[in-house]
């Protein structure tokens, strides 16, 4: 699984609070911060190969569940009895950035399961790297300062209250990842 953030990264935060894990346990912390990420946006962000098959939208543009799109490999009409139609690009079909495909000269079929797109989408490293790289840091530290998120203690007659979420997105870092959701 691919991380927004290293382990070492995570680890040189923890030292600066008392703590020393080790590598096998700041990847968990990464991989579950990540996932995180990932299921808040409804798709991984690092840029990945993929194949995808969508429904027909009946009209000349269709739209692709994971974007920014920078490859299309191949596209395929598939018929409502299975028979396949690999298309040409500039010929049949044209791509954009933003994950639309446009059919040339007529519209997409208008069934389910119509068209099998492998593309590669996402983001590159350098892209991610301050904004979900930070997010991805914080939920790792809170997910091991505090893993089941409790807010409050009780030991004997006394009762401490804290603010320091588990692996829970903030409202600030809610806004920062609306900008990679998927699309409906």
């Amino acid at each position: 699984m691919t991380v927004y953030a290293t382990p070492d990264e995570l680890r040189n935060r923890l030292r600066a609070l008392g703590d020393d894990d080790t590598d096998q346990t700041l990847t968990e912390l990464l991989e579950d911060a990540t996932a995180v990420i990932d299921d808040e946006v409804g798709q991984p962000l690092t840029l990945a190969e993929t194949t995808v098959t969508v429904d027909g939208s009946g009209a000349e543009k269709l739209l692709l569940p994971r974007w920014p799109v920078t490859a299309v490999a191949e596209v395929v009409e598939v018929d409502l009895d299975g028979t396949e139609r690999p298309l040409t690009h500039g010929v049949d079909y044209t791509w954009s950035q933003s994950g639309v495909l446009t059919r040339l000269r007529r519209c997409w079929p208008c069934h389910d399961q119509a068209v099998r797109v492998t593309l590669t989408a996402g983001y590159d490293a350098e892209a991610l790297a301050r904004r979900v790289r930070r997010i991805c840091l914080r939920l790792a530290i809170a997910g091991r300062r505090n893993p089941a998120g409790a807010d409050s203690e009780d030991i004997g007659d006394s009762r401490i209250r804290w603010n320091t979420p588990g692996m829970e997105l903030t409202t600030g870092e809610l806004r920062v990842l609306a900008r990679y959701a998927v699309r409906p």
